[in-house]
């Protein structure tokens, strides 16, 4: 299940480092100054605030921002030497989905610094890699040139024959690739600017929407068992607070998460039997199991136009319901 939670990283870092924009005055800062943070202070710290916001090239209010943020969030510390990266802050930093080296393609691109972003499991979600391009020259870069992971080959978008895989070969020395995955390389006239374009490129194609329960998926099939589910029913588990999650797949009996776990891996229920036999998304409130009372709403995976597998979690657009009835189970328990 490598290539789930790797796709889950880079969104639900996107998504986090999303959050450091919520409410108030446009911010001076942008996603890559979040991730940029997190990598200077684990390879610097203890570093204080203005040896970061000249590490970031932004001012030392926007830096304020963002250290509160990742006070809060429990990723840093601040000691008398300055601030330094918790293990939290580490885990959430190697778990990006994202890697980033320092390479030497100028037969392939445009500036004399080049800087390469290894995204992982993110080929279905490249087009023709002019939107990377964009993303990366809106930031400074000169240019960025996109690369998908096909077959054991790095190849354009669109033209699997280009480009000659001895121009690329530097990439396998850096990362480790496989099936699906994205290298961007943004190129400018400075590794700072080159890197700049090509991580919010990268950051950029985390927070691209899909409505994948419709286009259909190869990663996981109706023959798809219970041992399988764990990891990506845990992983959205996560996402979403650690509110009950189950899914199953077709053909099999799947799993249930609460409170952090695995709780049940032969588990199914009414409504994901009904989401699999009608292939459209369900909402109701549970008359049967153990979220009888509760609100739910179930997902079903679609491929080739029939529902694989079904997902099922606790409707919270109708929050108020769920906790009362949430209430209820305590108070009865």
């Amino acid at each position: 299940m490598f290539i789930w939670l790797d796709y889950i990283s880079i969104q639900y870092m996107a998504m986090a480092f999303t959050s450091f924009f919520s409410g108030g005055p446009t911010p001076k800062f942008s996603m890559y100054h979040i991730w940029k943070a997190y990598q200077v202070i684990d390879r610097q710290g203890p570093i204080g605030r203005k040896a970061l916001a000249e590490a970031l090239q932004i001012g030392e209010g926007s830096i304020r921002t963002i250290l509160e943020k990742m006070a809060r969030e429990g990723s840093i510390e601040n000691t008398r030497m300055g601030t330094v990266i918790t293990d939290k802050g580490r885990r959430k930093l190697e778990n990006s989905g994202i890697e980033v080296a320092q390479v030497d393609l100028q037969n392939l691109t445009l500036g004399k610094h080049n800087c390469a972003v290894l995204i992982k499991a993110m080929g279905f979600k490249v087009k023709m890699g002019c939107e990377q391009r964009d993303e990366a020259v809106r930031a400074g870069a000169v240019g960025a040139t996109t690369l998908i992971v096909r077959d054991d080959k790095m190849v354009f978008p669109g033209d699997e024959d280009f480009p000659e895989q001895s121009q690329v070969a530097p990439l396998r020395s850096v990362f480790k690739i496989e099936e699906g995955d994205v290298i961007i390389v943004g190129s400018a006239f400075s590794y700072d600017a080159a890197e700049k374009g090509a991580v919010t490129a990268a950051l950029a194609l985390g927070t691209a929407s899909r409505r994948c329960w419709t286009e259909g998926t190869t990663l996981i099939t109706q023959d798809t068992e219970a041992e399988d589910l764990k990891c990506l029913c845990l992983a959205i588990h996560e996402l979403l607070n650690r509110s009950p999650v189950t899914m199953r797949s077709r053909n099999h009996n799947g799993v249930r998460c609460e409170e952090g776990e695995v709780v049940d891996t032969n588990y199914t229920g009414p409504m994901l039997e009904e989401v699999l036999k009608k292939g459209q998304i369900v909402r109701k409130v549970a008359s049967t199991g153990p979220f009888r009372g509760l609100p739910v709403v179930v997902v079903p995976i679609m491929r080739k136009k029939e529902p694989v597998a079904a997902i099922g979690a606790i409707d919270i657009s109708r929050a108020p319901m769920y906790e009362m009835a949430s209430k209820g189970k305590k108070d009865r328990g």
